[in-house]
């Protein structure tokens, strides 16, 4: 209950500090739209050709494109802004002041701060995903809700530990900004079904950074092409990437070096 109150206390100080740029929700959802409409004008003129990709008909795809869209928005609005905050700390020597703490200090450092307003992303993939789903005529069934539920809670897990287990290497190398928009290209990636890409780069977006996995797979239990039991799969390999990934970041603060040292 102590970590509870804590969070809830990070989340009011960051919502308080972005309310004073209110402007800034409005320009994310023209982006956000902007950037969906983009995506859906390239995949209409690419099934006027045919009436699925590898298995992926268009309406499937944009649900695929929802999830791609949620996605992103978690990222950027509960780890990304964290994660970057680490990485400048270490370079400017001031993660003592997250370690001096006393709480775990990778709660503290990984968990206090959102961005209120890409929240904006997350409302556009929900109304995405409303409007493919009735396309479909799919009913989503308690199943099939849960499986979603778990294999995105799976799929963000596995996000946070791939950010965390970046940012600790910031301990050896400082500066890792270059490799960030490696990652964000690559996630870009998986706006389109993994499927039509060649067996290498469907290697490379499945084990090494795991874009099939926090999307692909949430978008086919959304659409009841995922067996159950998979989604206790998805969620065993999310909770093994977070101690993973939390054991790699306890060693990483042996090297620390900050201001105090």
């Amino acid at each position: 209950m102590r970590y509870l109150r804590l969070l809830g206390a990070f989340y009011r100080t960051s919502i308080q500090t972005d309310m004073e740029y209110r402007a800034d929700f409005f320009t994310r959802i023209i982006a956000s739209l902007l950037g969906l409409l983009t995506t859906i004008g390239s995949l209409s003129v690419a099934f006027t050709y045919t009436t699925n990709i590898k298995g992926w008909s268009f309406s499937h795809v944009m649900v695929l494109l929802a999830v791609y869209y949620l996605m992103d928005g978690l990222i950027e609005t509960f780890i990304a802004p964290n994660m970057r905050n680490i990485m400048a700390q270490v370079r400017e020597g001031t993660l003592d002041f997250v370690l001096l703490k006393p709480v775990v200090p990778q709660f503290m450092a990984t968990l206090r701060t959102i961005n209120i307003w890409r929240i904006a992303n997350i409302l556009v993939a929900l109304g995405l995903a409303g409007y493919s789903i009735s396309r479909l005529s799919l009913s989503v069934g308690l199943s099939e809700a849960s499986s979603f539920a778990i294999t995105l809670l799976a799929g963000t897990a596995v996000v946070y530990s791939f950010w965390l287990f970046l940012v600790t290497l910031t301990f050896w190398f400082v500066r890792l900004d270059n490799i960030e928009q490696v990652i964000w290209q690559a996630f870009e990636a998986g706006r389109y079904p993994i499927e039509i890409y060649p067996y290498w780069l469907r290697g490379a977006l499945t084990y090494v950074i795991p874009v099939a996995f926090i999307i692909t797979v949430p978008a086919k239990a959304l659409t009841g092409q995922l067996a159950f039991s998979y989604s206790f799969v998805a969620l065993g390999m999310g909770c093994l990437s977070i101690l993973l990934s939390s054991a790699f970041w306890r060693y990483g603060l042996r090297f620390y070096t900050g201001a105090s040292s």
